[in-house]
Protein backbone atom coordinates (compact mmCIF):
# COMPACT_ATOMS: atom_id res chain seq x y z
CA UNK A 1 0.00 0.00 0.00
CA UNK A 2 1.05 3.92 -0.79
CA UNK A 3 0.77 6.77 1.41
CA UNK A 4 -2.24 8.11 1.82
CA UNK A 5 -2.61 12.06 1.76
CA UNK A 6 -5.53 14.44 3.42
CA UNK A 7 -6.08 17.22 5.63
CA UNK A 8 -5.97 17.05 8.98
CA UNK A 9 -5.99 19.36 12.20
CA UNK A 10 -2.77 19.07 13.91
CA UNK A 11 -4.27 19.82 17.36
CA UNK A 12 -7.17 18.14 17.02
CA UNK A 13 -6.56 14.50 18.42
CA UNK A 14 -3.70 12.27 18.79
CA UNK A 15 -2.36 9.42 16.91
CA UNK A 16 -3.93 7.20 18.84
CA UNK A 17 -7.43 8.52 18.55
CA UNK A 18 -6.75 9.03 14.58
CA UNK A 19 -5.39 5.43 13.51
CA UNK A 20 -8.13 3.87 15.90
CA UNK A 21 -10.76 4.96 13.96
CA UNK A 22 -8.92 3.88 10.53
CA UNK A 23 -9.34 0.18 12.10
CA UNK A 24 -11.84 -2.21 11.67
CA UNK A 25 -13.80 -2.31 15.16
CA UNK A 26 -12.79 -5.73 15.88
CA UNK A 27 -9.49 -4.41 16.51
CA UNK A 28 -8.79 -2.45 19.97
CA UNK A 29 -5.45 -0.61 20.70
CA UNK A 30 -3.83 -0.98 23.68
CA UNK A 31 -0.41 0.38 23.67
CA UNK A 32 1.15 2.94 21.43
CA UNK A 33 3.70 5.58 21.02
CA UNK A 34 5.48 8.11 18.08
CA UNK A 35 8.98 7.75 17.60
CA UNK A 36 10.47 9.77 15.01
CA UNK A 37 7.26 10.24 12.97
CA UNK A 38 6.53 6.56 13.07
CA UNK A 39 3.54 5.22 15.42
CA UNK A 40 3.73 2.22 16.45
CA UNK A 41 1.00 0.26 18.21
CA UNK A 42 -0.35 -3.16 20.04
CA UNK A 43 -3.50 -4.05 18.46
CA UNK A 44 -5.77 -6.66 19.86
CA UNK A 45 -8.08 -8.41 17.79
CA UNK A 46 -11.07 -8.57 19.65
CA UNK A 47 -12.28 -11.90 18.56
CA UNK A 48 -9.35 -14.25 18.74
CA UNK A 49 -7.55 -12.02 21.50
CA UNK A 50 -4.20 -12.08 19.76
CA UNK A 51 -2.22 -9.00 19.87
CA UNK A 52 -0.29 -7.84 16.76
CA UNK A 53 1.84 -4.42 15.85
CA UNK A 54 0.46 -1.80 13.51
CA UNK A 55 2.83 0.50 12.31
CA UNK A 56 2.04 4.01 10.38
CA UNK A 57 4.46 6.18 8.61
CA UNK A 58 3.49 9.67 9.11
CA UNK A 59 4.47 12.74 6.97
CA UNK A 60 3.62 16.65 7.65
CA UNK A 61 3.89 19.05 5.17
CA UNK A 62 2.85 22.79 4.86
CA UNK A 63 0.09 21.78 2.15
CA UNK A 64 -3.07 23.69 2.34
CA UNK A 65 -4.93 20.97 1.35
CA UNK A 66 -2.60 17.59 2.05
CA UNK A 67 -0.82 18.50 4.96
CA UNK A 68 -0.73 14.95 6.35
CA UNK A 69 0.05 11.98 5.17
CA UNK A 70 0.42 8.12 6.13
CA UNK A 71 1.52 4.99 5.35
CA UNK A 72 0.49 1.66 7.35
CA UNK A 73 1.73 -1.50 7.88
CA UNK A 74 1.49 -4.66 10.46
CA UNK A 75 4.49 -6.64 11.17
CA UNK A 76 4.27 -9.50 8.89
CA UNK A 77 5.27 -7.30 6.37
CA UNK A 78 8.81 -7.02 7.84
CA UNK A 79 8.89 -3.35 7.96
CA UNK A 80 11.82 -0.94 7.63
CA UNK A 81 11.34 0.77 10.90
CA UNK A 82 11.79 -0.94 13.95
CA UNK A 83 12.21 1.20 17.07
CA UNK A 84 8.57 0.71 18.32
CA UNK A 85 8.69 1.24 22.34
CA UNK A 86 8.79 -1.56 24.70
CA UNK A 87 5.49 -1.16 25.81
CA UNK A 88 4.08 -2.41 22.50
CA UNK A 89 6.67 -5.04 22.07
CA UNK A 90 5.82 -6.27 25.66
CA UNK A 91 2.15 -6.44 24.72
CA UNK A 92 2.00 -8.58 21.69
CA UNK A 93 1.35 -12.49 21.80
CA UNK A 94 3.54 -15.36 20.19
CA UNK A 95 4.01 -15.41 16.56
CA UNK A 96 5.28 -17.89 14.32
CA UNK A 97 5.44 -15.07 10.96
CA UNK A 98 9.13 -15.01 10.51
CA UNK A 99 9.12 -11.75 9.01
CA UNK A 100 7.24 -10.98 12.68
CA UNK A 101 9.80 -12.73 14.48
CA UNK A 102 12.54 -10.85 12.64
CA UNK A 103 11.27 -7.50 12.95
CA UNK A 104 10.45 -7.98 16.71
CA UNK A 105 14.38 -8.97 17.40
CA UNK A 106 15.32 -5.65 15.47
CA UNK A 107 12.96 -3.68 18.10
CA UNK A 108 14.64 -5.76 21.19
CA UNK A 109 18.24 -5.28 19.60
CA UNK A 110 17.38 -1.62 19.27
CA UNK A 111 16.68 -1.20 22.79
CA UNK A 112 19.28 -3.05 24.14
CA UNK A 113 22.12 -1.09 22.62
CA UNK A 114 19.94 2.18 23.72
CA UNK A 115 20.02 0.67 27.01
CA UNK A 116 23.84 -0.15 26.75
CA UNK A 117 24.82 3.37 25.95
CA UNK A 118 22.58 4.77 28.26
CA UNK A 119 24.35 2.62 31.21
CA UNK A 120 27.69 2.85 29.82
CA UNK A 121 28.65 6.13 27.29
CA UNK A 122 29.67 8.98 29.44
CA UNK A 123 31.11 12.19 27.84
CA UNK A 124 34.41 12.40 26.98
CA UNK A 125 34.68 8.71 26.05
CA UNK A 126 36.05 7.33 23.07
CA UNK A 127 33.58 4.78 20.53
CA UNK A 128 34.55 2.68 17.22
CA UNK A 129 31.86 3.10 14.81
CA UNK A 130 31.17 -0.86 12.71
CA UNK A 131 32.29 1.08 9.61
CA UNK A 132 34.75 4.17 8.77
CA UNK A 133 33.09 7.12 7.67
CA UNK A 134 34.38 9.83 5.22
CA UNK A 135 33.45 13.37 5.06
CA UNK A 136 33.73 15.84 2.77
CA UNK A 137 37.10 16.93 3.38
CA UNK A 138 38.95 13.79 3.03
CA UNK A 139 39.44 12.89 6.59
CA UNK A 140 38.23 9.30 7.46
CA UNK A 141 37.88 7.21 11.05
CA UNK A 142 36.10 5.10 12.29
CA UNK A 143 36.85 6.04 16.33
CA UNK A 144 35.69 9.24 17.52
CA UNK A 145 34.39 11.14 20.78
CA UNK A 146 31.48 11.63 22.61
CA UNK A 147 30.25 15.02 23.88
CA UNK A 148 27.62 16.71 25.71
CA UNK A 149 26.82 19.94 26.62
CA UNK A 150 24.31 20.75 29.34
CA UNK A 151 20.62 18.24 28.60
CA UNK A 152 21.42 18.61 24.57
CA UNK A 153 21.47 15.22 22.57
CA UNK A 154 25.18 13.77 23.09
CA UNK A 155 27.05 14.21 19.57
CA UNK A 156 30.70 13.00 18.05
CA UNK A 157 33.64 14.88 17.72
CA UNK A 158 36.90 13.86 15.47
CA UNK A 159 39.64 16.52 16.51
CA UNK A 160 38.13 19.92 17.08
CA UNK A 161 35.81 19.46 14.70
CA UNK A 162 31.80 18.43 15.69
CA UNK A 163 30.46 16.03 13.27
CA UNK A 164 26.94 15.57 11.51
CA UNK A 165 26.41 11.48 12.02
CA UNK A 166 22.28 11.01 11.54
CA UNK A 167 21.41 8.39 14.27
CA UNK A 168 25.30 7.34 15.12
CA UNK A 169 24.29 5.32 18.18
CA UNK A 170 22.74 2.76 15.92
CA UNK A 171 25.95 2.37 14.80
CA UNK A 172 28.31 2.27 18.34
CA UNK A 173 30.35 -1.11 18.23
CA UNK A 174 33.04 -0.53 20.52
CA UNK A 175 33.45 2.02 23.47
CA UNK A 176 37.31 2.79 24.04
CA UNK A 177 38.48 2.53 27.36
CA UNK A 178 41.44 5.03 28.76
CA UNK A 179 43.58 1.84 28.71
CA UNK A 180 42.50 0.97 25.01
CA UNK A 181 40.46 -1.73 25.75
CA UNK A 182 37.50 -2.12 23.62
CA UNK A 183 33.92 -2.88 25.49
CA UNK A 184 31.68 -4.34 22.65
CA UNK A 185 28.09 -2.97 22.62
CA UNK A 186 25.44 -5.31 21.48
CA UNK A 187 25.92 -3.93 18.28
CA UNK A 188 29.42 -4.66 18.10
CA UNK A 189 29.05 -8.43 19.35
CA UNK A 190 26.43 -8.61 16.70
CA UNK A 191 28.74 -7.40 13.88
CA UNK A 192 32.03 -9.63 15.36
CA UNK A 193 29.66 -12.94 15.60
CA UNK A 194 28.27 -12.49 11.93
CA UNK A 195 32.04 -11.67 10.60
CA UNK A 196 33.05 -15.06 12.57
CA UNK A 197 30.32 -16.90 10.60
CA UNK A 198 31.39 -15.86 7.04
CA UNK A 199 33.77 -18.61 5.11
CA UNK A 200 36.98 -17.76 4.69
CA UNK A 201 39.18 -18.44 2.20
CA UNK A 202 40.60 -21.51 4.08
CA UNK A 203 37.35 -22.92 5.13
CA UNK A 204 34.87 -22.31 2.01
CA UNK A 205 33.89 -25.28 -0.16
CA UNK A 206 35.44 -25.91 -3.43
CA UNK A 207 33.00 -25.77 -5.99
CA UNK A 208 33.05 -28.45 -8.82
CA UNK A 209 35.46 -28.19 -11.69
Amino acid sequence: MGWTSYRRDKNAETNEVHFAKKLDNRYKIIAHGTVEGVFYAAVRDQTTSEVTAFIALTRWTNDPDYNFSYKDLDENCGPGDHKAPKSVLNALTPTTNEYALAWRAQCRAYHAQRDFLRRHLKPGAQVRLTHTLTFTNGTRSDTFTYARRDRAPGFLVLGRSRCRVPNWRDSVAALITPDHREILTPVGHQQTNQLAAMPTAETATPSAA
